[in-house]
């Protein structure tokens, strides 16, 4: 019987998705692909929440009666700590340890990530099965206590500069002729580094892995850039039929370093896109589709470095990519 149940459980899921592809794949161009020379969108328009009530609204700071850590550096006057649970920084005589998964520290201040549950209004995602097998889907809104990523702003003396919450989506599934009911709900992936000045974000949507076609009507994926006020440069990087996968984020301190992979529904790859900064500028960009004859395979595994002066290596399916002085040259393996 539980065998029984899992294979119906399978094949339903197979169905699920080929239904998807023949309902949608005719009208909605892939994000990735359907870029144009200006690659991502890019929105200079702020999306953070600026503290005006510091009451409802605190740093994420303990105080901590004791430390024994390395010390890491000193901005602003300020001394941080990495100690045994996470980063300490001492303010005058007093030490606090702040309490979040990962912090990034600057001359301004810091910015704490925090996973969190919170109750939020969040895009819900329904797909019913009724009898003889017709489908439907729908989309709408539901409140309830979901999964976050809280990104908070602080200067060193505990004072809130910004907020950022970062939800994803609810999503159900329900098949009436065979009985079999599922929900849940999916928080972005959050993938952050920073140099002197910045503090880069890549946001992007998943998926149940049974029912991977219901990223494409989920909320779209973002690429940003903050500092000390809040959002700098958003970059909306569009929403696929399935989440992309293989993204990194690198930076050397100066220069930042972005790529990530749109794979097609059936698994492979599709497309990809690299992305350089300095700063807040884009150096350098580009779209690798899966039907371009300069490319050794079509896009990006998921690895990438770049040095001091801003050259990058990243990695293909058959070799590598190297950008430097604004020229692009692909390396296969056996080219060493």
């Amino acid at each position: 019987m539980v065998r029984s149940s899992y294979l119906v459980v399978v094949m339903l899921s197979f169905l699920f998705i080929g239904m998807l592809a023949y309902h949608g794949y005719a009208r909605h161009s892939c994000c990735l692909s359907s870029y144009k020379k200006s690659d991502a969108r890019d929105n200079i328009t702020n999306s953070t929440i600026y503290i005006k009530d510091e009451k409802h609204v605190q740093c994420p700071l303990l105080k901590y009666g004791y430390y024994a850590g390395e010390s890491i550096g000193v901005f602003n006057g300020t001394e941080v700590y990495k100690v045994s649970n996470g980063f300490a920084i001492r303010v005058k005589n007093s030490s606090y340890l702040i309490n979040a998964s990962e912090v990034f520290f600057f001359n301004w201040g810091f910015v704490a990530v925090r996973n969190e549950s919170k109750v939020s209004t969040v895009p819900l995602i329904k797909f019913s099965v009724g009898q003889y097998g017709k489908t439907n889907m729908s989309t709408g809104n539901l409140t309830a206590e979901v999964p976050v990523v809280v990104l908070r702003a602080c200067s060193y003396d505990g004072k809130p500069l910004w907020n950022l919450t970062l939800s994803g989506y609810a999503w159900a599934y329900d098949d009436r002729e065979y009985g079999i009911e599922a929900n849940g709900t999916v928080a972005p992936v959050v993938l952050a580094t920073n140099t002197s000045d910045y503090l880069y974000v890549l946001v992007y949507q998943t998926s149940p892995r049974q029912f991977s076609d219901l990223r494409r009507y989920a909320p779209e994926d973002y690429f940003y850039v903050f500092g000390k006020n809040g959002t700098v440069r958003k970059f909306d990087l569009g929403g696929g039929y399935v989440p992309i996968r293989n993204a990194f984020l690198v930076s050397n301190g100066s220069y930042v370093l972005m790529g990530l992979e749109q794979p097609q529904l059936d698994g492979s790859p599709q497309s990809g896109y690299v992305m350089i900064l300095n700063g807040t500028k884009v150096v350098w960009s580009r779209l690798f589709q899966m039907n371009d004859p300069s490319c050794l395979c079509y896009v990006v595994p998921g690895w990438g470095r770049i040095d001091e002066k801003g050259c990058a290596v990243f990695g293909l399916y058959d070799g590598e990519g190297r950008y430097c002085n604004g020229t692009l040259t692909f390396h296969r393996n056996s080219d060493g």
